[in-house]
């Protein structure tokens, strides 16, 4: 099964490096034993590194009626459809939980989904994750917008250090748990570091800088576990592992990527197209296995994997949902963020 989608110009490295970000995010949300470091490593870095690459596929253009048609298509259309598959889930998944909910609570959703997934006393998240969709849209509109001005960059560049500092002062502060505006400050400095290496030329296909990447990947990873033992509480120590396991991920990410450059399948640029249908609904099948595995085999607890188990689910679940991203490609490629087939 082919890809019938026309997208010119595809970008080998590109496909293999979105097929490991979903897959990450995948993994990052699956429960496993608590301390995992495989968890905790992955999360820390996998959607700096899913919109490091968002950033890098990111053209240049200035904010007017045609870009706002476009993001009406590739963003705004998937979010809502998105959404609303995965409304009917939550009906059930919450009838079972709290079968005395009122018709409020049903309601709820709906309104945290017109707020961007922002939980208040009237309003709760829906399907949690597609808060990247939101955050991927304002940065397109920060960017066209910045893109008129003289000083633009520098706008950008001081909006970058502001959301760094705030990132890191708001885990140790907890001013909100909403998803939408922590991971909009949390993953700022990486969607404009992908934009400015593309249009820099910072990544290319020279051997000797992707054996460099992967160098300074195995150097920060060091450094990395070196934090993991130290004193957490700290806010420069974790500000130091926050950025030497996200800066170190992504660069050696990117490395591998280039070296199996030459390696070349279908099924991963079918994965590549396809990644925001991983995203939006693996939530329902990691939901509905949990649920599965907890009445069956836990006796009511809550179901833990290793990361060995949370590898095998991964697997499963994007097998799953290979189909349906071949059906959105032929059928229905609004709900890939594309206006037409080949």
């Amino acid at each position: 099964m082919g890809s019938t989608i026309y997208i010119p110009n595809r970008v080998n490295w590109i496909d293999w490096a979105k097929a490991i970000a979903i897959s990450f995010v995948v993994f990052g949300h699956i429960p496993q034993l608590p301390g995992s470091f495989p968890q905790y490593y992955i999360v820390t870095f996998h959607m700096p590194l899913f919109f490091f690459i968002s950033g890098f596929l990111t053209k240049k253009e200035n904010l007017n009626k045609e870009t706002l048609k476009k993001y009406w298509h590739t963003l705004i259309i998937p979010y809502f459809a998105y959404n609303l598959l995965f409304y009917p889930y939550w009906i059930v998944r919450h009838y079972i939980e709290y079968p005395e909910s009122g018709l409020y609570d049903y309601i709820k959703p709906i309104i945290g989904t017109i707020m961007f997934q922002c939980e208040t006393n009237y309003s709760e998240s829906l399907n949690g994750v597609t808060w990247f969709i939101v955050a991927l849209l304002g940065y397109k509109i920060i960017l066209s917008l910045c893109n008129k001005f003289k000083h633009g960059n520098k706008l950008i560049i001081f909006l970058i250090i502001i959301t760094a500092f705030l990132y890191i002062i708001n885990e140790f502060n907890l001013y909100t748990k909403n998803l939408t505006p922590i991971g909009f400050i949390k993953c700022f400095p990486f969607f404009f570091w992908g934009y400015y290496s593309k249009n820099n030329k910072m990544i290319n296909s020279n051997d000797k800088t992707t054996i460099s990447f992967i160098t300074i990947t195995f150097l920060a990873v060091s450094l990395s576990i070196f934090f993991s033992i130290t004193d957490t509480n700290n806010m420069v120590f974790y500000a130091i592992r926050f950025w030497s396991i996200c800066i170190s991920a992504i660069t050696g990410i990117i490395g591998l990527c280039k070296l199996i450059d030459k390696f070349h399948f279908n099924i991963i640029d079918n994965i590549s197209i396809g990644t925001i249908v991983i995203m939006g609904l693996h939530f329902i099948l990691i939901g509905s296995t949990n649920f599965l595995f907890e009445k069956t085999l836990c006796a009511g607890n809550r179901i833990i994997y290793t990361w060995f188990q949370a590898c095998i689910l991964v697997f499963v679940f994007e097998v799953l949902l290979y189909p349906i991203i071949i059906l959105f490609m032929n059928k229905m490629p609004f709900l890939l963020g594309k206006k037409k087939t080949q």
